[in-house]
């Protein structure tokens, strides 16, 4: 009985299948978090001449070429996570984007809505070194080439 209630207080193990579960689950919330942004940045109350009018008001050289760049990454970036298709391609550059929003915009802030990009910060950087996991487009590419079963 122990052996089923206490598993969920060890912190150390994790089976392959929990593994696959927590990824799918970091990259639906992460998708969805740069979706959402960069939907919005190309078609928001703001628009992307809102965002380019933002990014010039800060110093941002190339405002308009970077914010037109920012919203592509977040939004196919994310749909793309989501798909777990070419995640640590995306997971690096929306690493680079939440980097630079957290410095030039927040200064480094926690607060002030910081703490947003050190969530998406510390999400992109851990999707960037294990990957998609085997509950994504990639795997299952993978798999059917190979013939290989997922769990």
């Amino acid at each position: 009985m122990c052996n089923k209630i206490c598993k969920i207080f060890d912190d150390v193990e994790s089976t392959g299948k929990e593994l696959a579960y927590a990824l799918l689950a970091m990259r639906i919330a992460v998708g969805l978090f740069f979706i959402a942004h960069g939907y919005a940045k190309f078609f928001g109350e703001m628009g992307l001449g809102g965002f380019t009018g933002m990014l010039t008001d800060i110093g941002f050289p190339m405002a308009s070429i970077f914010a037109f760049l920012v919203a592509f990454a977040e939004l196919f970036g994310g749909i793309a996570i989501i798909l777990g298709i070419m995640t640590r391609f995306w997971a690096f550059w929306l690493t680079v984007i939440a980097f630079v929003a957290w410095w030039t915009v927040k200064g480094f802030n926690i607060g002030a809505g910081g703490d947003i990009d050190v969530l998406a910060l510390g999400l992109t950087i851990a999707l960037m070194f294990v990957g998609p996991g085997v509950m994504s487009l990639s795997a299952k590419l993978k798999r059917d080439n190979s013939g290989e079963q997922m769990m």
